[in-house]
This record gives structure tokens, sequence and C-alpha cells, in this order.
């Protein structure tokens, strides 16, 4: 591939208002990368694809290349190069100190929905000239992002694709709560366990199962009046029993729940993506099926598709989501 066939990445610093003095006391300023196609400039109207790191991650992850392992930007000129219509692609920084936010608004980590959904949008209008239609992706966390955001702001996003999204929590999170609950139990509780990982450099890998639960915990019970994490913990650290009346509060943000509550705002997508590995390391191919069956029940056109792999290595899934949404949103802008 010729130097003149490779797009150009910029990268953005945006000071975000209502990321400021939020509770864990993360960052406000926020590093956008944004990938425009070659022959394409700033003042060129293009569709935008918001593309969500998941849970840990951040968009820088979409920059960095491994063996056999192109970036993004790589990925987007090749696909680029065999046809796929021109779209900017938006590779926003959203890692918390909890590992993530779920994309919620959520007093215990602060207002990143509103910030993806409202402030990031105005934000990057004023670097380039977005087309009309905004695409949203992800995987994982990112993909639940996608859905909830699209149900919470319809209209925002005229297409959205879910790579492995979170879902049926009664079944993908609590069989790693036992995991982590020992992980507690060693370390003396919760808040033992905070401080020394908030003044390490580097993770162990049980950090992993204890984050999973601490920081869902912060995005679907937060409780802000409680020590060191603002949030209540759904299961009790004497025994490792569920706390149903806790974890309910989870469910009430289970996208299979939140579908049938949410119907109108999914039928006016132009376009719904949802694809899953039947081998998913923390069995999301169960929410997905049981969304893809809720989404037909509704009458949504939708596309709906189960690999062979597991939940790891979705990068490669957006071979086959951004330029299923570039397409959608370039039937719809007119070019």
């Amino acid at each position: 591939m010729s130097a003149s066939t490779f797009g150009t990445v910029k990268h953005y610093w945006m000071q975000s208002d209502c990321l400021q003095d939020n509770p864990l006391g993360d960052p406000s300023l926020r590093e956008i990368a944004v990938w425009t196609p070659a022959g394409f400039e700033d003042s060129d109207a293009l569709p935008t694809i918001l593309v969500l790191p998941a849970f840990t991650s951040t968009g820088a992850a979409y920059l960095a290349r491994g063996w056999r392992k192109p970036s993004l930007p790589e990925r987007l000129d090749v696909l680029l190069k065999n046809g796929m219509q021109p779209v900017r692609v938006v590779m926003p920084d959203v890692v918390t100190a909890v590992g993530g936010s779920q994309y919620l608004n959520s007093p215990g980590i602060g207002q990143y929905a509103t910030w993806v959904a409202e402030e990031l949008p105005a934000f990057l209008a004023e670097q380039f000239v977005a087309g009309e239609r905004w695409g949203l992706t992800g995987s994982s966390s990112g993909g639940y992002g996608a859905l909830t955001l699209a149900m919470s702001y319809p209209g925002r996003f005229f297409a959205i694709a879910a790579h492995s999204p979170d879902a049926a929590f009664e079944v993908c999170y609590p069989p790693d709560f036992p995991v982590a609950v020992e992980v507690l139990r060693d370390a003396g509780g919760l808040s033992a366990w905070w401080g020394d990982f908030r003044n390490r450099v580097s993770l162990k890998n049980s950090d992993h199962a204890v984050l999973g639960l601490v920081g869902m915990s912060c995005a679907y019970s937060p409780n802000v009046g409680r020590s060191p994490l603002p949030c209540t913990l759904p299961v009790d650290l004497d025994t490792g029993a569920i706390r149903s009346e806790v974890f309910e509060t989870w469910l009430d943000h289970d996208p299979v729940r939140l579908l049938p509550r949410n119907r109108s705002a999914i039928q006016s997508l132009g376009g719904l993506y949802l694809d899953v590995g039947r081998r998913d390391e923390f069995r999301l191919q169960v929410g997905a099926r049981l969304l893809a069956k809720s989404l037909d029940e509704m009458g949504v056109n939708f596309e709906f598709a189960q690999h062979d792999g597991g939940h790891f290595g979705l990068k490669a899934r957006l071979d086959l989501s951004v330029p299923w949404l570039a397409a959608c949103l370039a039937d719809q802008s007119g070019s």
C-alpha cells in the first residue's frame, strides 16, 4: 500500500465539564484519537463512528499493533482500499480508576453517558466537519455501551454494532464472584485490597476478578456514602453469598431487561449489528442470544452472527462491523 493510501490519525485533548470532580478523582482531560481516511480533510463532511473500548482498555489500545495484529488504523486503511465507504473513526479514552464506567451516568463513577453521547460529539464537531449520521460500536463493555447509549439517547446514533456485549447478568457475572471474594478475604478486606491496588504500578492476575466486581458495583449499585469505594457489593464478603436485593439493582441495567422498556428507541435505529463467540469465557453468548430473540420478537431489523471464537481478540470483529456501519451511514447521508 503506497503512502497516499494511508489515513491520518490526529490526537485531541478535551477538557470535559461533566467529568470534572468525578467520584473516583479520574482526570477530566481526555485524549481522543481520530482516524480520517486517505484523501479527506477535516473540512470534508463524513459520517463518524465512535469505537468504545472494553473494560480496563483505552482508546490508545486501538492504535497499538502486535505480531499479526494490526492496529485499528491499519485495519481501516485496508478496509477502505477494499471498498469500505469513507467514514471517520473516533477512539476515545474512557478508562477509570476501577477499569471503566459501563458508559453510564453513575454517582459512583461519573457522567460518562453524557460525555460520550453529548459532550464528545459537540467537541468533535468543532474539530472537523461531521456528517449528519453517527455510528457507535464496541466489544464487551463497549458493546454494552453501544446498546445502552442507543436506548438512552434515541436519535443521537443512527446505527450501532455490539460485539459480545455484557448481557444476561445472572449468567455472566455471578460465576466470577467467588474468585473475587476469596481475593478480598486474603487481602484483609476491600479497604486493604483497594489501598494496595491503588499504590501498585502493575496488575496481578487476581486483580481482574476484583475489578470486575467493584467496577460493576460502582456502575450498577453505586452508594456515594460508602468507603473506600462509592458502591455496595452484591455479595457478602463473609460468606460469599449473593445479596439478592443489591444484585436486583444490577439486573435493572441488564440489556435483556432494558430492550422491552426502550422499544421505540431501538426500533428507530437505522441499523443494529450484534455478534458473539459461541465459546465466550464470560458466557455472553447466552445474553446475545436472548437479545437477538427479543429483537426478533420486537420486529427490529438487525443482523446477528455467532462465531466460533471466545471473548478475546475481539478487535478483529471490527473488520466486519465498521464497514457495515459505514454502509448504513452512507446509505442515509446521500453519499
